[in-house]
């Protein structure tokens, strides 16, 4: 079993929580809290289904400390990280984690022919990571096209910041 052998649909999430881009921030901040998640991907609108933004907990708390109350009644469409960033259904799990550590981004939108179909997080990789040991040994590598040192710290950081010693 390799990386590229595993695609990002066999870890794909495909119960994402979306909002419209005419929301405000306090609408965001309810769908996160009452579905205990950390992003919502923002769509142009709900018919038509199509990504344009995510807004993260990291998001939220930066406006929070920079923006004035009567803000947060401000379209999301201001707020959100955009453009999006994203991959081919196609792709495999080590084009996901070489596209997070490039762009130094946390979540992949996956799109199958130009419509949205789920979401990749740094999560999920790691947990296929967790999952399977022998591809530990392949992240490991001298080889990995992602440096040692900065594979090292991601998977220090997400092992103890879960609850595999809870």
């Amino acid at each position: 079993m390799s990386l590229e052998s595993i695609s990002i649909m066999d870890i794909l999430n495909k119960n994402v929580k979306t909002a419209e881009q005419n929301q405000n921030i306090l609408e965001i901040s309810k769908i996160m809290f009452d579905n205990n998640i950390g992003s919502v991907v923002i769509v142009d609108n709900y018919e038509s289904n199509n990504p344009v933004g995510v807004i993260t907990e990291r998001d939220i708390i930066r406006i929070l400390s920079t923006t004035q109350l009567g803000n947060f009644q401000m379209p999301v469409s201001e707020l959100m990280s955009h453009p999006i960033i994203t991959l081919s259904s196609k792709s495999s799990i080590l084009d996901a984690m070489k596209l997070m550590y490039e762009r130094k981004i946390r979540r992949i939108i996956v799109l199958e022919e130009n419509k949205f179909v789920g979401i990749v997080t740094e999560h999920d990789l790691f947990n296929t990571l967790m999952k399977n040991k022998d591809l530990i040994t392949i992240v490991s590598d001298t080889n990995f096209p992602i440096p040692q040192k900065d594979m090292y710290q991601e998977f220090t950081h997400h092992w103890f910041s879960n609850s595999y010693f809870k």
